[in-house]
């Protein structure tokens, strides 16, 4: 199975960190999907620059050990008063013990790569701490190109995504209420094949962060996915709790969500192992810096 991480986007007012999906930039690969991580729906300040180690696992369990991380470290600029850019750099990692290589009829795997680039644009159109704003608004999407695999192999592989993330502030923002539908679109080429094969992804994420003490936020996070490739391929439903920190000009958050429910094609079988529906949680997390 595929996995992805997120870029996050942060704004220069620290205390203000929410729970919000942040649409997904393309990584090594692009077909999971969106996911939810605690972060700030708006753009960083004007000026500012930040920095953001993301972090992603997919984790099997029910046939064995398998991860499968994309990671990235991106440098986020408040070019305006309300857009930001963002640039990663990709990483993936991808692991198999012995006994799920034998359940799936794979090879055991340590494999760890520079996979690609990822480009992100955000462009505040509602800021939610504004009393006359209904609730906040911002416009999200990426590019991304992958060369290489965590197994080194060549890649190529070519994505662009589009979201809206809408943020509602209560209780003088101890509550925070966040829902971004998103979409991505990912063309690569098939080696064995020799064709390019496109893929579809529609997302529905949402989540909620309550302040319990200064700097310490705890909620829950929610994200339904679908995927398409010339027909319906597979969908899965993911549901967990979060936590964020924050210090005078650093945060750190973590999310680890199980999977619900899910579903897939017959094709996706391999060694009689449904791989989609092996996946049984994803862990994300991110850890900031703002200049």
């Amino acid at each position: 199975m595929n996995l992805i991480f997120f870029l996050g986007f942060i704004m220069q007012n620290k205390l203000s960190k929410l729970i919000t999906a942040a649409v997904l930039l393309p990584a090594a690969n692009l077909s999971a999907g969106v996911f939810v991580i605690t972060d700030d729906a708006q753009p960083a300040a004007k000026g500012d620059l930040e920095a953001h180690l993301n972090w992603e696992s997919g984790i099997a369990k029910s046939h064995g050990g398998y991860v499968d991380t994309c990671a990235g470290l991106e440098l986020a600029y408040g070019a305006t008063e309300t857009l930001e850019i963002g640039v990663s750099f990709d990483f993936a990692y991808e692991y198999a013990n012995r006994h799920f290589a034998r359940k799936t009829g794979t090879e055991r795997l340590s494999d760890f790569n520079f996979t690609g680039i990822s480009l992100g644009l955000k462009n505040q159109i509602l800021d939610p701490e504004k009393a006359e704003n209904p609730f906040g608004l911002a416009m999200v999407g990426g590019f991304g190109w992958s060369w290489a695999g965590a197994d080194r192999s060549g890649a190529r592989e070519i994505g662009f995504d589009l979201g809206l993330n809408f943020q509602k502030n209560l209780f003088s923002g101890d509550l925070i209420l966040a829902f971004t539908p998103g979409v991505g679109f990912v063309t690569c080429y098939a080696k064995e094949e020799a064709v390019w094969e496109d893929n579809i992804c529609y997302s529905l994420a949402a989540g909620a962060s309550y302040q319990v003490a200064e700097g310490i936020r705890v909620g829950v996070e929610a994200v339904y996915e679908i995927d398409y490739s010339d027909k319906f391929d597979s969908a899965r439903f993911y549901m967990g709790p979060n936590f964020c920190y924050e210090a005078e000009n650093w945060w750190f958050t973590v999310c680890v969500a199980p999977q619900i429910c899910a579903s897939s094609d017959s094709e996706n079988l391999q060694g009689g192992v449904d791989l989609e529906n092996g996946v049984r949680m994803i862990a994300v997390a991110q850890f900031g810096f703002s200049f």
